[in-house]
């Protein structure tokens, strides 16, 4: 007799086409494929609901209670109990009607579903693409909750790794690096420019302190002093309620009179075409980056690569193999490097070649989605 689809509930914090949501993506083709029945839940509206519904997944929209950082206050602490309990009997009221095997989670901040599967008594996968930043309480309270309420927990780098395994057991910790699906287009040769054209450099992604926005800027106000030709492109929004930040890095774009210079694209989802105008990507991270997969999509587009020498970049740049790394904390210096990295055409080109050697090896879609399909089996098969 034919057993019946195994059930999966899916939670995810956000409603874009970053990168964390691009895994979920793939996590869901992966299941769905495999014949499973996925159910996806997100906070609220956005670009995620036909394309989920498109690949045959049923998606809903419910406030989840995210816990971010900015909660740890009394009053912040308050609201987000009265979210996360609410959040909490929805879930447990949906995964008993819907007859819920597995909850997945696709980040550490949704501590509803965590405890709606803990009352309900069905297993919880926890992906985990972040890192949190210096916040002690906030933290700890992260890593004990993950602990106690994930069956298994997949980190995205040996950088996650290495800050999770305080928390956790150590049959519950898996690493399983993204593999990212990449374009059918012809990659151009991004390392060849003409003389007297533009050197345009970009940076991709959310608008938050940590991917170090007002560094990128600091660099770019140095490299346009060793050479007149750069241009810079950041692509990216900020988090609803957070637009003040993207107000922050204007005005200092402006007070340096570099607004000819540095172009603000906003929220795109045509990265790939971005990319194939891009001579430069710099990582600007100013603090541990779990695994940006820009850096990959760059990769596969043939474009040079500089990062901060933090978190997960180092281990995409193979600790500088496949591309250069900087300081986080002196733009001149960084600045310097960059310059003189972007002149070395036979490097450049090696660089390239390298990184894609090395993101055919270890970030292969194959890869993640037997490690995927052997996880979900493993927990749903142990319980």
């Amino acid at each position: 007799m034919k057993q019946p689809a195994k059930r999966v509930l899916l939670l995810h914090s956000s409603n874009d086409m970053y990168g964390a949501s691009r895994i979920v993506l793939q996590v869901i083709d992966i299941l769905i494929k495999a014949k499973y029945e996925v159910y996806v839940i997100l906070p609220y509206n956005g670009v995620l609901n036909k394309i989920i519904t498109d690949k045959g997944a049923t998606c809903s929209i419910f406030n989840l209670g995210v816990f971010r950082k900015k909660y740890m206050n009394l009053k912040g602490l308050y609201n987000r109990f009265l979210k996360i309990k609410k959040a909490k009997n929805h879930l447990s009221n949906y995964i008993d009607k819907h007859h819920i095997d597995l909850l997945y989670t696709s980040t550490s901040v949704i501590i509803s579903g965590g405890l709606a599967a803990k009352k309900i008594g069905i297993p919880c996968i926890t992906h985990i693409h972040e890192i949190p930043s210096a916040n002690k309480p906030y933290e700890i309270f992260s890593g004990l909750f993950v602990r106690y309420f994930s069956t298994k927990v997949i980190v995205v780098s040996n950088s996650v790794a290495k800050h999770w395994q305080t928390f956790l057991k150590k049959n519950q910790l898996i690493k399983v690096y993204n593999g990212i699906i990449f374009p059918n287009t012809k990659a151009p040769d991004n390392t060849k420019r003409k003389i007297g054209q533009n050197i345009t450099v970009t940076s991709i992604g959310r608008l938050i302190p940590l991917k170090g926005h007002k560094y990128f800027i600091e660099v770019a106000k140095e490299l346009f002093k060793l050479n007149n030709q750069y241009q810079f492109l950041i692509v990216g929004d900020t988090f609803p309620g957070y637009e003040s930040y993207e107000e922050e890095l204007k005005t200092l774009v402006s007070e340096n009179d570099l607004h000819k210079n540095i172009h603000f694209l906003g929220y795109r989802t045509d990265v790939e075409a971005i990319l194939a105008k891009t001579d430069l990507y710099f990582h600007s991270s100013i603090a541990p980056d779990s695994l940006p997969t820009v850096l990959l999509e760059a990769i596969k587009m043939k474009v040079p690569l500089a990062a901060t020498e933090l978190g997960g970049a180092v281990e995409i740049l193979d600790n500088g193999n496949c591309g250069l790394l900087v300081p986080h904390n002196n733009a001149k210096k960084a600045a310097y490097l960059i310059n003189n990295y972007f002149k070395d055409e036979k490097l450049k080109i090696s660089n390239i070649e390298k990184a894609i050697e090395h993101t055919n090896q270890h970030f292969a879609p194959s890869q993640f989605k037997k490690n995927i399909l052997d996880i979900f089996e493993i927990t749903l098969t142990s319980q």
